[in-house]
């Protein structure tokens, strides 16, 4: 066999020859220098242990402070259901004992995008067929379904009005996947957005997530913290329409561990080659 087979074939072979070498009598296998079997096991273990320090990785603990098999009560209730505000874009769905009347009710008169229906204006109202101007804004959805289906009366036989809003979203910024995530619901809480934005992980601090929520006279902000059962009593558990939340980022403390870790290994390959050459 060539030296370069042989070379080939020790090198290949390294990771056992350490293991055999840290074990000693272990193994009926001994590398013939004890110089060289003391060096091979010096590298392995401080290897072993710079792979292990720079592998570690930071738990991702929520509600630490929870203890196990509990029951939580007094909660924060769901918020009550959101009202209409300026800016929303209405979906409203006619039917009626007269469908042949009813599809006239049913044609979008905005559009956003992709999406079509009744855009609230800066006034609070909506042009609406028959009706005229209607005032919607400080309505929820469910009295403006009932203000529609009564006014609607004259028009058609027992009318069913359906309401939904189109834009309304939340934001999401910082150390998630930054995205504007719809609201499908009317109930979304602070977990469900950030798990649909691919969860913090390690890169964000739970302890200080930052919700900003739009008011009447500015603009609110709240500090809270996901590591303890706190976050069930907030009143910002349920996101409103426009939340902007903030996951603040962790401070890379070893941002030069990856190059410093590929110089090392350089080094243990280059040391490598060397005590191959010395047992030959």
């Amino acid at each position: 066999m060539s030296k370069t087979s042989k070379k080939n074939i020790s090198v290949f072979l390294f990771p056992h020859l350490l293991k055999r070498a840290f074990l000693g009598n272990a193994f009926p296998f001994r590398l013939k220098s004890n110089g060289s079997t003391k060096l091979y096991t010096v590298v392995f273990i401080v290897f072993s242990f710079l792979m292990t320090s720079c592998s570690s990785t930071k738990q991702t603990i929520y509600f630490k402070d929870i203890p196990r098999d509990t029951l939580l009560t007094n909660l924060i209730a769901k918020n009550t259901e959101p009202v209409i505000q300026s800016g929303d874009l209405l979906s409203i769905t006619v039917s009626s004992l007269s469908p042949e009347n009813t599809a006239i009710y049913n044609a979008p008169q905005n559009s956003i995008g992709a999406q079509s229906g009744f855009l609230v204006e800066d006034n609070g109202n909506i042009a609406f067929v028959k009706l005229g101007t209607i005032q919607v804004a400080g309505l929820s959805k469910k009295d403006l379904k009932i203000k529609l289906e009564k006014e609607l009366l004259p028009y058609l036989a027992q009318p069913i009005v359906a309401v939904g809003i189109l834009n309304r979203h939340v934001t999401l910024m910082g150390a998630v996947s930054p995205q504007v995530l719809p609201l499908t619901g009317d109930h979304m809480t602070i977990l469900d957005a950030l798990a649909s934005s691919g969860d913090i992980g390690e890169k964000g601090k739970k302890e200080n997530i930052l919700v900003i929520r739009e008011k009447e006279n500015g603009k609110e902000f709240k500090r809270l913290n996901l590591t303890d059962k706190s976050i069930f009593y907030s009143p910002y558990f349920y996101l409103h329409p426009n939340d902007v939340i903030y996951v603040e980022p962790v401070k890379e403390k070893n941002n030069k561990v990856p190059q410093i870790l590929s110089y090392i290994t350089a080094g243990i390959s280059f040391l490598i080659l060397i005590i191959d050459r010395i047992i030959k």
